[in-house]
């Protein structure tokens, strides 16, 4: 271990290399009152030309306790001369309300407010207290809950995205520790570190201690230095994988994510799973090994096929490809309509009009239809959503095609079949799958003499 006089300059090596900031940045240092982030206060002060922010955010979950950790960082604060901001908000209550863990939602309150504090500063950089330990703990969390390659990579030094910056991250805790009894800087110990309720404090008190003693005494150094090397791979792959992603990646009109499948299975196992895990994201799912493997099992399935994922999400095998999205119930109607008038469907529009016979009659592609009016008369329309076993006959075929089978043939993606409007009969015949095909034995012919003009409209062919 370096003796506490090292720490400092070791500091500023460790943000030179890894530039952390610049000179004139504004950082926000993010300040719990524990040893970790006071000593990382402590650190900052000591370069030159940055512009600090303490930020401390209280949880209000241990009473008392939470209060005079914010009572010290503040003093502390004043003490350097430096701006101090401080929230606090009901996290068991919040928790409670979202269903998720109290750690998880501590964790995502404390960075709303310290994204908050950047935004109104002008910040640069969110700095945190993270070191080598939390790191080690981290890698063994995610290693043991199969969090794949992202998660072997451990906690990254900088975030790009969001400018959260890790200056301790080389350092053990026990020289951190050592560090601030040799300046005598205060700090306060959170009581519920002490315990075992948790995963990580359970790790962190038992296994890496054991794993200290049998196994190797620098094992928390050896980790960091592992993850150094399978960080860069990761960002490599991920390089890769964003330019492979370009070609199979695109997102549909109800915003899920489609993988093309064709470009997916020409892929080398990691960067598939890179490419899955970044299609996740871009809908708002963290999909870890076992996600992974299960989407990935999606390949070989028949169309149709699901895989539930975390929060609501699921993955589904289209004809062509795998759409990631978090399924929305589909939507059934059913009203009737009248020549004349238009009528809202979904994102679509449906109108319809008795005009004169077109002469010739135009190629209308599909969005607008002519049928023969008097093969309609005394019989009222509706419109409505497609249900198991519709069936029509397909202009310019002689025999009936379930419309599913239709839509297989016109490669309508699975989720959106609930959505194509059927326009049929009072007494149940298919007149036009609408914006598809009308059924043959409504077409206009030779004998046709008076004419109903279909139109329909969607978002998806507007």
């Amino acid at each position: 271990m370096s003796s506490p006089g090292t720490l400092s300059s070791r500091f500023h090596e460790y943000s030179r290399t890894h530039r952390l900031f610049g000179e004139r940045d504004r950082v926000i240092v993010a300040v719990s009152g524990g040893v970790d982030s006071m000593v990382l206060l402590d650190l900052l002060s000591r370069e030159r030309g940055l512009t600090l922010v303490v930020a401390h955010f209280n949880h209000q979950l241990r009473g008392p306790e939470s209060d005079g950790d914010e009572a010290l960082v503040a003093d502390r604060a004043r003490e350097y001369g430096l701006a101090f901001h401080g929230g606090r908000g009901d996290t068991a209550g919040a928790a409670a309300r979202s269903g998720a863990g109290i750690q998880e939602t501590a964790r995502n309150l404390r960075y709303a407010f310290l994204h908050e504090v950047k935004a109104s500063t002008g910040a640069q950089a969110i700095a945190t207290g993270h070191h080598a330990d939390d790191n080690a703990e981290t890698v063994l969390l995610h290693l043991f809950r199969g969090a794949g390659l992202r998660g072997l990579a451990g906690i990254p030094t900088v975030r790009e995205d969001d400018g959260v910056i890790r200056p301790l991250l080389f350092a053990r805790r026990e020289e951190i520790e050592a560090y601030a009894r040799e300046q005598k800087i205060p700090f306060r110990t959170d009581s519920s570190n002490q315990a075992d309720d948790y995963t990580r404090n359970a790790l962190r008190h038992k296994v890496i201690p054991l794993v200290q003693e049998l196994v190797n005494p620098s094992a928390v150094e050896n980790v960091a230095r592992s993850t150094e090397h399978v960080r860069a791979l990761f960002e490599y792959l991920t390089t890769e994988a964003q330019r492979v992603g370009g070609e199979c990646l695109s997102r549909n009109a109800g915003g899920g994510m489609e993988v093309a499948l064709r470009q997916l299975k020409s892929l080398p196992p990691i960067l598939r799973e890179i490419v899955l895990q970044k299609a996740g994201e871009e809908v708002g799912v963290r999909l870890l090994s076992a996600h992974v493997e299960a989407v990935s099992a999606l390949m070989s399935a028949t169309p149709g096929a699901r895989v539930s994922l975390p929060e609501g999400f699921e993955a589904m095998r289209e004809r062509d490809s795998i759409l990631i999205e978090k399924p929305a119930p589909p939507q059934h109607f059913s009203f009737p309509v009248e020549p004349g008038r238009e009528y809202r469907v979904g994102e679509g529009r449906f109108a319809s009009a008795f005009v004169p016979l077109p002469q010739p009659l135009p190629r209308t592609g599909g969005m607008t239809e002519y049928i023969d009016a008097d093969r309609i008369a005394g019989r009222r329309l509706q419109l409505r959503s497609w249900r198991e076993g519709d069936a029509f006959i397909p202009l310019g075929m002689r025999g009936q095609k379930k419309i599913s089978d239709f839509f297989v043939d016109e490669k309508v993606p699975l989720h959106e079949k609930h959505r194509v409007p059927i326009l049929e009969t009072d007494d149940g015949s298919v007149v036009w799958v609408c914006g598809r095909r009308i059924d043959d034995r409504f077409k206009v012919t030779a004998a046709t003499r008076r004419v109903l003009k279909l139109e329909f409209s969607s978002t998806e062919n507007a």
